[in-house]
């Protein structure tokens, strides 16, 4: 008989926490790009398609992890969605730390991982396929150009979920 060694394992047992923990609750889509060295370049815009499962009011995320790298206490997106032929823009802005300084989100590993809300009660069809486009809005007071790349930003992508309304309790 075969034995297996407690490294291999605590190896499987470490795979099953980190795809578990990949999981969002309630989730109806959740598309998540990593981004090369933790760093979000200016002209990267990340693109994403969401084709309904199920009709009925939707609430939209983008899904941001940042390292303690990121040298910002916000951050400022660019969020295109297409709908029905429509294109909606935004520009949003989302605070990243506490008043005290202190990241925001759920310390998973190296990681601050936060579901920032963009879109609330949007009815959906699943005719329809609605594409969004995902990119850093950036700047720097003390350059006039900008930053060329957010330093810090380690994985970034939409979540969608049934509205809170519709959700079950």
């Amino acid at each position: 008989m075969k034995t297996i060694k407690a490294p291999a394992i605590l190896a499987v047992i470490s795979l099953m926490l980190i795809l578990s923990a990949c999981h969002h609750p309630a989730s109806e889509y959740t598309a998540i790009r990593e981004l090369h060295g933790h760093k979000w370049p200016r002209d990267s815009i990340l693109h994403f398609e969401y084709k309904p499962l199920k009709s009925g009011n939707k609430d939209f995320f983008v899904f941001l992890a940042n390292t303690d790298h990121y040298p910002y206490a916000n951050i400022y997106l660019i969020v295109r969605s297409k709908k029905n032929g429509k294109l909606f823009a935004d520009t949003l802005e989302y605070e990243m730390t506490d008043g005290r300084g202190r990241w925001l989100g759920v310390k998973v590993g190296n990681d601050y991982e936060n579901l920032l809300v963009f879109k609330w009660n949007v009815p959906v069809d699943t005719a329809e396929t609605i594409r969004f486009e995902l990119e850093p809005a950036t700047r720097n007071n003390e350059r006039l150009e900008g930053d060329t790349v957010l330093p810090g930003i380690s994985r970034v992508g939409i979540v969608v979920k049934p509205h809170l309304t519709n959700r079950a309790q």
